[in-house]
């Protein structure tokens, strides 16, 4: 099993400067900070001593047909040249639902016909059927966890982010988590094959359901809290929890043109998960513009939808 603190996503520098310290304990941000366009510190993005961690989004889902095993191959084959090195992720992103009976499918959508031919939510559809169904025309269809495994290079981390496995459960904040435990044992299957594999891993999920299971189950695993409606939230389910990584939005980081500060409390997050020597992975990134403005602010590890992104600007790796 993995040692939970041997996990780390890149090596992004902490925020430092004007936070200041609410009665919640949590370091907010002032507005003119979260608005200030001109990076964490002021520095060239390019100076940096590191670079973000590249991780494809459902294998690059913008390029190709997503979460499968086409696009997990080609998000992480590298080449002989440099160009084509470049494209290569550092650390896919896949999503994982059960089928009917308790088989792990790797999918995105809770709705099958959403992306594939045929109709039924994962979750309640059978396994052979499941692993029949050809995903947007592609000629792939709906892989199995193991076999998404088996078609990363082990030398490639795997974020695994735990979709519902039930229409009973909870998103987001639950007030007893022990009252769905039983609709998350399913994840004990996820468990038990991700670490068959040699690959780094982190397990992430939107529902503190699944979240509170697996540290239940695989305390030492790796895992990560996806933030989504409150950054105040999502930083007391990390403490809670002691999650290894912070997966937000764009739209929460501070110091971005692309802070939502109608929807989100004026709170620097990339401080605060440094503070607590968490990186900050964030998604969903679609052009090189994003990526270079995030990096400016000091996130860890980018999740994108295209690979051609990491040809540009800031993060030219090589």
């Amino acid at each position: 099993m993995l040692n939970r603190r041997q996990f780390v996503i890149g090596t992004g520098a902490a925020v430092t400067g004007g936070a200041v310290t609410s009665s919640t304990g949590i370091a907010a941000a002032e507005d003119s900070e979260c608005w200030d366009r001109s990076g964490a510190d002021g520095a060239d993005p390019n100076a940096r001593d590191d670079r973000a961690t590249v991780i494809a989004h459902r294998g690059f889902a913008g390029a190709y047909p997503e979460n499968t095993v086409g696009a997990f191959e080609l998000a992480t084959q590298g080449g002989t040249d440099d160009a084509a090195n470049r494209r290569r992720a550092d650390w896919v992103e896949l999503d994982v639902y059960p089928t009917l009976e308790g088989d792990i499918a790797v999918f995105h959508d809770t709705e099958l016909d959403d992306l594939t031919d045929i109709e039924g939510a994962v979750y309640e559809t059978p396994a052979e059927t499941v692993f029949e169904a050809e995903v947007l025309e592609s000629g792939q269809t709906v892989p199995s966890l193991d076999e998404a495994m088996d078609a990363i290079p082990a030398e490639t981390g795997v974020n695994i982010d735990l979709k519902e496995g039930s229409p009973d459960v909870q998103f987001g904040r639950v007030e007893d988590p022990a009252t769905e435990r039983e609709e998350w044992e399913w994840l004990e299957t996820v468990v038990e094959i991700a670490t068959d594999y040699e690959n780094e891993l982190l397990f992430s999920t939107f529902w503190e359901g699944a979240l509170a299971t697996l540290t239940e189950i695989a305390p030492d695993v790796p895992v990560a809290y996806l933030l989504s409606a409150s950054i105040e939230e999502g930083i007391a389910v990390t403490d809670e929890y002691d999650v290894d990584a912070i997966n937000p939005p764009l739209d929460m980081i501070c110091r971005t043109p692309f802070f939502d500060d109608g929807a989100y409390e004026s709170i620097d997050l990339i401080a605060e998960a440094h503070d607590r020597d968490l990186p900050v992975n964030v998604w969903t990134i679609n052009t090189w513009y994003e990526a270079e403005r995030l990096l400016e602010a000091g996130v860890d590890g980018l999740i994108l939808d295209y690979s051609e992104i990491v040809r540009w600007g800031a993060l030219e790796r090589y």
